[in-house]
């Protein structure tokens, strides 16, 4: 009792310092908002916990965090403590947090995960805020990417301002391509590929023509239909325009991407560690071996894949952009049980995403210090600062809340943005935009389809095993552990939901 008691005095002691001693003309962080003050009222601004993913932990991101909250407390009287998050710790660290009383007022999701953390009540409805503390998200996001955050009428979040869609393509040396007599034109499939292959190979015996981290190669697998959540588990073929759930496995269009694989695998075309490849694509271009490997492609993929193997790059596009509901919410934020006021997260959240300045801050750090505006509107590190030496540096705008309110970074396009929402507005839409397959059903069939998946895709994949051989086992294996089953719960959750709208 005594010890309690001496806290308490402390305590008081500390507040009375605090308050009683201040500067009556102190103008830090802890100041009222403008809002209080017009009130007549001087409200201690709420304080919340941002986590947010980082590419790299900064050096320091205290002297961010002062000038974020020199625009926050201003605006909203909220007080923000930033914690950044790399995605090699993202999953450990959330799941700790997220199970305890950790304080947290807004965190990053991954669509894939959201089912499981409403099922766990880790995560808060956000709807009933939309009309009022989040009044501006529906406006920025858009009424129809929004929704592919519901589950049902429980909106666990709202996704970030990433790109829409994912079409796939080749990135390649463009003076190897245009040695071997090719150019983009000639190249529109991924069957295309292969007599220009042929060509390079013959000019250049010794050269890895198609490589990459394994995972890397199977956005081919993933982009020409809707995998409705789940895992690729049952999925809408032609780009989401077909509403019967098929076996992705079976399709022909997988048959014969499987086929090409091994046919590029016999010639020598693909690197022979392909299946367990640790080593991006860029990486293997830039140590001078490697012609080829595939990508994402958004506008300003050229520009990012000649910095990362310092070689000029031709992309070669080979499927169309198209928008599903796990591309939209594969990067999203959302408010979690753990939030002390709910509706002043979803404020934060809302003033997140409408702030230029707080997107500059979270993405490239403070002006002047950590990046300088160039006379063309880009901006650079100022004089004396590189990615060797800078404070704060993220360059991670698919990971933030609004990259599209923000600078763009020197070398792409001043109105890269609107290009971006170009292709969004061009895109094929899947029929199943907004759906959100309940896993909850088929849990167990869904982590027995996941290691059989484990077990067989990557080499057959890679073409490592005879194509008619490795797809009738994969698919008998697949069946065997609940496969159909699966399906049959996806297209009835599907009917009930187009039904419906």
């Amino acid at each position: 009792m005594k010890r309690k008691m001496a806290l308490l005095l402390v305590l008081g002691m500390l507040v009375f310092c605090f308050t009683g001693c201040g500067n009556s003309n102190d103008t830090s962080n802890s100041s009222p908002s403008n809002a209080a003050k017009a009130t007549g009222t001087e409200e201690k601004p709420y304080e919340a916990t941002v986590m947010y993913w980082a590419s790299n932990d900064p050096r320091d991101v205290q002297h961010v965090e002062d000038s974020l909250n020199e625009l926050s407390i201003p605006d909203i009287n909220v007080k923000i403590h930033l914690q950044p998050v790399t995605l090699g710790t993202y999953m450990q660290q959330i799941q700790m947090v997220l199970s305890s009383d950790d304080a947290l007022d807004i965190f990053p999701i991954f669509g894939s995960n959201a089912g499981s953390y409403i099922d766990a009540g880790y995560v808060v409805n956000i709807a009933p805020f939309l009309d009022s503390a989040g009044s501006d998200l529906t406006d920025i996001i858009g009424k129809e990417d929004i929704k592919c955050c519901s589950i049902g009428d429980f909106l666990w979040g709202v996704p970030t301002m990433h790109e829409r869609s994912n079409p796939i393509g080749y990135v390649v040396r463009t003076d190897l391509l245009k040695e071997a007599g090719f150019t983009a034109d000639d190249v529109k499939t991924m069957a295309d590929m292969t007599k220009v292959y042929a060509k390079v190979k013959e000019l250049h015996p010794d050269m890895i023509l198609y490589s990459g981290i394994n995972n890397l190669t199977q956005p081919l697998l993933q982009s020409t239909f809707d995998p409705l959540g789940g895992g690729n588990f049952g999925v809408l073929l032609n780009y989401g325009q077909n509403t019967t759930v098929s076996n992705w496995y079976e399709s022909d269009e997988f048959v014969s991407w499987v086929q090409l694989m091994y046919d590029w695998n016999q010639r020598g075309y693909v690197s022979k560690d392909l299946a367990v490849s640790a080593d991006s694509g860029e990486s293997l271009i830039k140590a001078g071996n490697l012609f080829s490997f595939t990508s994402y492609v958004k506008p300003n993929s050229k520009q990012e894949k000649d910095a990362a193997t310092g070689y000029d790059t031709t992309i070669l596009q080979v499927t169309e952009p198209a928008c599903y509901t796990a591309t939209t919410n594969a990067g999203a934020y959302g408010i979690p049980a753990n939030a002390k006021d709910p509706e002043k997260a979803v404020k934060l959240l809302n003033w997140l995403y409408k702030t230029k300045e707080a997107n500059d801050l979270l993405n490239w750090g403070v002006k002047g210090v950590d990046y300088e505006v160039k006379g063309d509107g880009t901006i650079g590190f100022p004089e004396g600062v590189s990615t060797e030496n800078v404070e704060y540096h993220q360059d991670y705008g698919w990971a933030m809340f609004n990259q599209y309110n923000s600078y763009v970074w020197e070398g792409n396009d001043v109105d890269i943005w609107d290009k971006y929402k170009e292709v969004r507005d061009k895109a094929i839409v899947s029929k199943a935009y907004g759906f959100t397959f309940n896993t909850e059903p088929v849990l167990n069939e869904l982590a027995a389809l996941t290691a059989v998946t484990d077990e067989y895709l990557s080499t057959i994949a890679a073409g490592d095993v005879d194509s008619k051989t490795g797809l009738k086992e994969l698919n008998s294996a697949l069946y065997a552990a609940g496969l159909q089953k699966v399906m049959d719960e996806k297209q009835s959750q599907l009917d009930a939901w187009l039904a419906k709208k």
